[in-house]
């Protein structure tokens, strides 16, 4: 038997198949692994967003001034996404305590605790300071502690919103 080099018609459709097959294979594989990584990367993105973003809205929302509190709690309700409302509207509406001049919030380190394109979570460490109305030589004018807050936002176009503030420490 002499082998002309040739194939057979069948078997020369077979390979075309499996070539076709592995090709297709391969095709979807990058399709996936390009996916993914795109994914990645728009996650990193989003965690990157709210890290950047979660210590000025914490801020934004619980420190208010004595003499423009209602520009202050304005700014605040900007802020806020419609669960936090629901829960805490009123403090939003109304004057810092009796014999308060002001209320800072100052973040100190904000940490992702978990993020997607439509929420997260984040672990606040702030330095908060009452300033009362007492004369400025008074020993009691201004008073700092730092508190732990876990704060939940949802993103709201390209906004992230607060949704709920947990002070845990």
């Amino acid at each position: 038997m002499t082998s002309s080099g040739y194939i057979s018609v069948r078997a020369g459709a077979l390979r075309m198949l499996v070539a076709a097959l592995v090709l297709a294979a391969a095709l979807v594989a990058v399709g996936f692994a390009w996916r993914a990584h795109a994914a990645g990367d728009a996650l990193q993105q989003s965690r990157e967003q709210l890290r950047e973003r979660a210590g000025t809205i914490v801020a934004d929302v619980f420190s208010v001034d004595s003499t423009r509190w209602q520009q202050d709690r304005s700014r605040a309700r900007a802020l806020v996404a419609r669960d936090f409302l629901d829960s805490y509207g009123a403090q939003l509406s109304r004057p810092p305590e009796q014999g308060t001049a002001a209320v800072v919030w100052r973040p100190e380190v904000v940490s992702v605790v978990d993020a997607d394109d439509t929420e997260g979570q984040a672990l606040l460490r702030v330095a908060v300071t009452v300033r009362s109305d007492a004369p400025a030589r008074s020993e009691a004018a201004a008073t700092t502690v730092r508190r732990s807050v876990l704060a939940r936002f949802v993103r709201a176009d390209d906004a992230w919103l607060l949704a709920a503030a947990d002070v845990i420490g």
